[in-house]
């Protein structure tokens, strides 16, 4: 299934501002990646990891299968800060 068509939440379209991300990167991503898309436990029903980013998405959005409808999106934590917090909590 091929996606043609993307719309945005309020709330993804104020998130690539203030997470430093292009429309156009995250929109790739989604097209690039919805192939392998996994399921998601929020309130969108897929998720894409793009690497250094994630986006949430619904899909079919209002029953047309060609359109994916981004939720949200966010910057993935690089690891060594992550290995660095999870070391103070043992």
């Amino acid at each position: 299934m091929t996606v043609k068509r993307i719309t945005w939440t309020t709330h993804a379209e104020d998130r690539l501002s203030q997470r430093g991300l292009s429309r156009e990167r995250v929109e790739r991503a989604v097209r690039d990646l919805h192939p392998i898309r996994e399921d998601n436990e929020g309130e969108a029903e897929w998720r894409v990891d793009a690497g250094s980013f994630v986006v949430v998405y619904a899909h079919p959005d209002y029953q047309d299968a060609s359109t994916v409808r981004i939720v949200s999106v966010w910057p993935k934590r690089r690891e060594r800060r992550r290995r660095r917090h999870l070391r103070g909590l043992s």
